[in-house]
């Protein structure tokens, strides 16, 4: 399908859309009117006024006197009422949450229109009506906290059950939810799409929302209602700023030079040169009228310079060692315009752009050789219509679109362009370079050297439409708060991928190489044999219904079911696994999810609420994940083979000089005898995936309790206790298992067709991309709230949880698979994002009179759980090397090794390093007059200058550091949390509102 094809399908769907909701990025307010002895009041006429915008909404009061507005733009509004023989009832700087529903009942009192009564007071701290867990975060709190990277990942993680996962990669900031990993959680901004499909959210979202940009954000990180989807982990509702009445703006500037940067630990530990980091922000937003009371603009424009520290450490060649500043820009630009047309009509539109290109990006084990690059350019657009169809009936239409494109290389890679810069190549054609032209890779056990292998980037594009309707229906044995919802997405993904065209040569050691040292040579050679290009879409359809049912002013039962089917058309010709007569890829059709929730407040005034949930919650398929059975099928351009084909070739271990023909003159590439082996098009004999034909969606049971108590007007208690069971999670099985000759680390392997499917001869592994893996999750989740009063805001989180199972990321594959003999009970274990205890801490404050703010946020996260191996056995002979230690307490013997880790055996036996960082805030606001206001400020990021590690490096990761036959390596923390450990920095800033 192409785009033109894409348009049309838009068209039709927009011509003809059914009534439909998806609610994401909106909010709701209702309630009943009574007089002063409590009977209800029909016709009362009711007008909900954003007091920002002007923009309005009318209603009439219902038979029992009920009223209700949907899809509200959130934001501060007014209510207004007026009924002959009463007096007007007046009520403002009400502030709707994204995705709440706000009750406030009204009392007309007998008298003259005249005579207007006006109602003060503070916006309920509770939604009585909600099941969903999570919380919301607003605009105070956004501007006002130390946000590492200006990135509101920071903030959403203040929230209960979510871990930080901080990046000093440019916008690469993520977050880990209800013990899912990062790619499973699930990104809106405006309601519109803003995630990737090819990567999850393991990189945050698809485009990068700047704070002073964002109104309000929700996080819902268990048992939300059925118009929320896709995702096992959280969903996190963006809201940008819309213009007002008022020309509003602010400008800001903030740096931190390499002065007030600290050293990073290894450069303090190994005396290397301090490189000069640097930051420089600056940026603004303005918005306004157009025409006051219809029409607003907003525009927002920021510009980032990132120069964070990268250092790498190698104990057996110190040489190596070094420490850099990488070099890392962006621009980001958003623009949005609201008009409300007449008061039953208004639209929208937004658009999003982020242009981030980064250089000398360091991963692990890199030397100055080997590092890569990155160019990146991403975009987001939506658009709605929203229609008051009658008096408790609303509908919007809204379509959106999110694209991309990235290219990761290698200064050999880029050297190659004719556009000159660093970029070599005119953006998006890359494709034209050959990374087969760069020098080989030298993987020796600590280290990478002389090249890097990276040369890959997608062009991706995911479209979206959506009709939206709600329809509340009171006095129907109470009220029904109803949502209907679908929506369609088609995801199209190309992608070229030279990875390793250049090879791979692998040594056992760290020793240069020595034509004259057979111990130098390498025992192992790997090599990408042509391009891969690849085209994959995928087309979803999701739709749902979901009754909120008041059932009298202090019991709510919410009932809902939702439907998602997922539809990825495959190439299965020469996949053995489906019959001859049926090649058509597989479609899960059976994904029907029940959501059924209910709250009772304990007291009439909605002080005290218990909430409580269960539901089915489908996941969505990665195809970054998938589509490594186009990559690695049977026949193929672009096979990447190993020699030997199976075992590392015994000499160079032994003394002896290797005996393989591509190992035979060192690490040099033999294209001459590779070329002839491998022509294009021809059978792939490195490691084959396959799709199965029974592949289906992951999906979870969740069931949630809660406790909700109102402490005080601004104060707030939340206790919920969650439990989720994830079932057909994605773990690949190898159909061409391998049975060592002994267990020794280079002993032959003879595979075979284990499970008799094949049909035919293999020469390395043969996944199959299926269901068979499973995880559980518990957790105590409590959070103390407290909304801004007298002079200060904050809240507290903690999570108590444990997840376990034997699956974690889509594309895992079971290594502890025997023969026929999958061995899941071996394979279970704790999650790898599996963390027992996580604190958060956010609080700001004011001083009367002085105009000194001050603000933090702590976090402590005990550590996440690691194998322990030893690769110098294969105990069970499946040729994996990556037979866990036995039970027990292991140290290290390296600098900077672990000392003592108690480790339980098995996979993920042992704990890693906990984390904690704390970032302060100290500011000075002075208003220079009514319309203008002065912040100076301070911030302080991770003040204690404390090391947060990273774990050691785990298996099946080359010179893996909780290998114990690598002494060298064996448990040393070789790398800081997030790449670059975050390092004291003091940043200096203004900002100017106006």
């Amino acid at each position: 399908m192409r785009r033109h094809q894409v348009g049309w399908i838009l068209s039709l769907l927009l011509a003809t859309a059914i009534p439909v909701l998806a609610q994401q990025g909106t909010s709701e307010i209702g309630g009943r009117v009574i007089d002063q002895q409590g009977a209800v009041l029909p016709g009362v006429a009711i007008v909900i006024t954003n007091e920002e915008t002007g923009v309005f909404r009318e209603v009439i009061s219902g038979a029992d006197g009920s009223y209700f507005a949907s899809q509200l733009t959130p934001g501060r509004y007014r209510i207004q009422a007026k009924l002959a023989s009463f007096r007007p009832f007046e009520r403002g700087a009400l502030l709707l949450a994204v995705g709440k529903t706000m009750t406030i009942d009204v009392t007309l009192l007998l008298g003259a229109l005249a005579e207007t009564v006006e109602v003060t007071g503070e916006a309920p701290l509770i939604d009585t009506t909600s099941t969903k867990v999570g919380g919301n975060i607003g605009t105070q709190e956004l501007s006002e906290l130390p946000a590492m990277n200006r990135n509101f990942f920071s903030t959403v993680a203040l929230l209960p059950g979510i871990q930080f996962s901080p990046s000093n990669q440019m916008g690469n900031d993520t977050i880990v939810s209800a013990g899912q990993t990062t790619q499973n959680n699930n990104v809106a901004v405006d309601g519109g799409y803003n995630a990737d499909d090819a990567l999850g959210t393991s990189a945050g979202a698809q485009v990068r929302t700047p704070l002073e940009a964002i109104q309000e954000f929700q996080v819902l990180t268990s048992m939300y209602d059925a118009e929320f989807g896709r995702a096992s982990g959280a969903v996190v509702n963006a809201i940008t700023k819309a213009g007002t009445n008022q020309f509003k703006g602010v400008l800001f500037a903030e740096g931190a030079s390499n002065r007030l940067t600290a050293a990073d630990y290894f450069v303090r530990t190994q005396h290397l040169a301090k490189p000069t980091a640097v930051r420089r922000d600056w940026g603004g937003v303005i918005g306004g009228p157009i025409v006051r009371n219809k029409a607003h603009f907003f525009f927002s424009l920021e510009r980032q310079v990132d120069d964070p520290n990268r250092t790498r450490v190698f104990p057996t060649r110190p040489a190596l060692n070094f420490a850099i500043a990488e070099d890392r820009t962006d621009w980001n630009t958003l623009v949005r315009f609201d008009h409300q047309i007449n008061a039953n009509h208004t639209w929208a539109v937004r658009w999003l752009r982020e242009w981030a290109p980064q250089w000398f990006t360091i991963g692990n084990r890199q030397t100055l050789e080997s590092y890569q690059d990155e160019t990146d350019l991403d975009q987001t657009a939506v658009g709605t219509v929203t229609s008051v169809l009658g008096n408790a009936r609303v509908n919007t239409v809204r379509v959106a679109r999110t694209w991309e494109h990235w290219w990761h290389g290698n200064a050999c890679f880029r050297a190659q362009g004719t556009a000159g810069g660093r970029a070599g190549f005119t953006f998006k054609q890359e494709a034209a370079g050959n990374q087969a032209l760069c020098p080989p890779q030298l993987s020796y056990t600590s280290f990478l050297s002389q090249a890097s292998t990276e040369s890959q980037g997608p062009w991706d594009s995911n479209y979206q439409i959506e009709d939206d309707y709600s329809w509340f229906l009171p006095g129907k044995k109470g009220d029904h708060d109803m949502k209907f919802g679908a929506r369609y997405n088609y995801t199209e993904l190309r992608r070229v991928d030279q990875r390793n065209e250049n090879g791979t040569f692998t040594f056992n050691g760290d020793l240069a190489f020595d034509a004259a040292n057979p111990r130098t040579y390498p025992e192992r050679f790997s090599i990408r044999t042509g391009t891969f290009n690849e085209f994959i879409n995928n087309h979803t359809y999701e739709a749902f219904a979901q009754d909120k049912w008041k059932l009298n002013p202090r019991t709510t039962l919410s009932l809902g079911v939702r439907y998602d089917l997922e539809i990825i058309p495959l190439d299965e010709t020469d996949n053995p696994l489906f019959a001859a007569g049926n090649k058509k890829s597989p479609t899960d059709k059976n994904n029907v999810s029940p959501r059924i929730g209910l709250t009772h407040s304990l007291d009439e005034g909605g002080k005290s609420v218990v909430r409580g949930g269960y539901g089915i919650f489908y996941n969505r398929t990665i195809l970054g994940a998938l589509d490594d059975t186009l990559e690695f099928g049977k026949y193929t351009s672009s096979a990447t083979v190993m020699f030997p084909t199976n075992s590392a070739d015994p000499g160079p271990t032994a003394g002896r000089l290797p005996t393989d023909p591509y190992l035979v003159n060192g690490p040099v590439v033999n294209r001459a005898l590779l070329n002839q082996a491998y022509p294009p098009g021809v059978r792939n004999d490195g490691v084959v995936i396959f799709d199965s034909p029974n592949r289906s969606l992951p999906y979870a049971h969740q069931f949630t309790l809660g406790y909700v108590r109102e402490l005080a007007s601004s104060l707030a208690v939340h206790v919920d206790y969650i439990h989720m069971k994830n079932k057909d999670m994605f773990l690949a099985r190898n159909l061409n298992p391998a049975l060592r000759v002994d267990t020794s680390r280079t002993g032959a392997l003879r595979r075979s067709d284990a499970f008799g499917v094949l049909g035919d001869t293999y020469l390395q592994q043969v996944w199959v991309f299926e269901n068979t893996g499973e995880s559980v999750y518990n957790a105590l989740n409590l959070s103390l709230e407290k909304r801004y009063a007298n002079n200060w805001s904050g809240r507290l989180s903690y999570s108590l949880s444990k997840a376990e199972g034997t699956a974690n990321d889509q594309s895992d594959k079971n290594t502890y698979q025997t023969m026929t003999d999958l061995n899941l009970d071996a394979f279970r274990g704790p999650s790898n994002v599996d963390r027992r205890h996580i604190l958060s801490l956010g609080t700001q404050t004011q001083i009367p009179k002085t105009g000194i703010m001050l603000s933090s946020t702590a976090r402590y996260m005990s550590g996440a759980p690691f194998s322990i191996y030893d690769s110098s056995i294969d105990a069970d002979r499946n040729g994996e090397l990556i037979d866990p230690v036995p039970a027990g307490t292991y140290s290290g013997t390296a600098p900077d090794s672990m000392k003592n880790v108690k480790n339980k055996g098995g996979r993920n036996g042992a704990i890693g390093p906990d984390y904690f960082q704390v970032d302060v805030r100290a500011g000075w606001r002075r208003r220079i007059n009514q319309d203008r206001a002065l912040e100076l400020f301070l911030d302080i990021y991770n003040i204690t200058n404390r090391a947060n590690f990273e774990n050691p490096t785990m298996a099946n990761v080359p010179g893996g550091s909780t290998d114990r036959r690598l002494p060298a390596t064996y448990l040393v923390l070789t790398n800081l949390r997030g790449g670059g450990g975050f390092p004291r920095q003091a940043l200096m800033g203004a900002r100017l509102a106006f």
